[in-house]
């Protein structure tokens, strides 16, 4: 970061400048640390979340894959906040899982506050024999048959890898 200068005189109102400018200078400096730290580690968020979708194959269309990004959020002075976004319609489902096959293998971790996840749930859902359950959905014209999907946690996932980069990032960005 480059030096800057600051010049006063040594009258009371000269220092009183002097350290609202030192002052204004150390928490703008701050408040662009915290964007760049918030924003370095919401892309290493985007980076560890694809490949977590690769790593699990809920690799389908691309779509899902395609809609992770790191979006910055408005946020109060002193503070940074940038998400990493799964921003797909279905991304929901691969986390948590649908139907049959998502409620023999769950959602293994506890859900985020206010959420519910419900398994073969729908007005689409029947009982294809005892015990099994599916629905019929349109693709590319045609009508595919399915029992669902296991629960497949990527963004939880990447949360968890996230927060082990968190210090090593911290140290990088405030050193510079």
């Amino acid at each position: 970061m480059a030096k800057r200068t600051f010049k006063s005189d040594l009258s009371v109102s000269g220092i009183e400048q002097l350290k609202k400018d030192l002052l204004n200078y150390k928490n703008n400096i701050l408040q662009r640390k915290l964007e760049l730290l918030t924003q370095k580690l919401a892309e290493q968020g985007v980076d560890i979340a694809k490949a977590n979708v690769s790593k699990l194959d809920a690799i389908f269309t691309g779509e899902l894959f395609n809609s992770i990004s790191a979006k910055p959020e408005k946020a109060r002075k002193q503070t940074a906040v940038c998400c990493v976004v799964a921003d797909s319609k279905h991304a929901c489902f691969v986390e948590f899982g649908t139907g049959q096959l998502g409620m023999e293998a769950p959602y293994p971790h506890p859900l985020p506050e206010g959420l519910e996840w419900n398994y073969n749930t729908g007005k689409t859902i029947f009982e294809i024999a005892p015990g099994e359950y599916g629905w019929f959905y349109p693709r590319d014209g045609k009508w595919y048959f399915t029992q669902g999907m296991p629960a497949r946690p990527f963004m939880f996932e990447t949360s968890m890898e996230l927060a082990q980069l968190v210090d090593k990032t911290v140290r990088e960005v405030f050193r510079q």
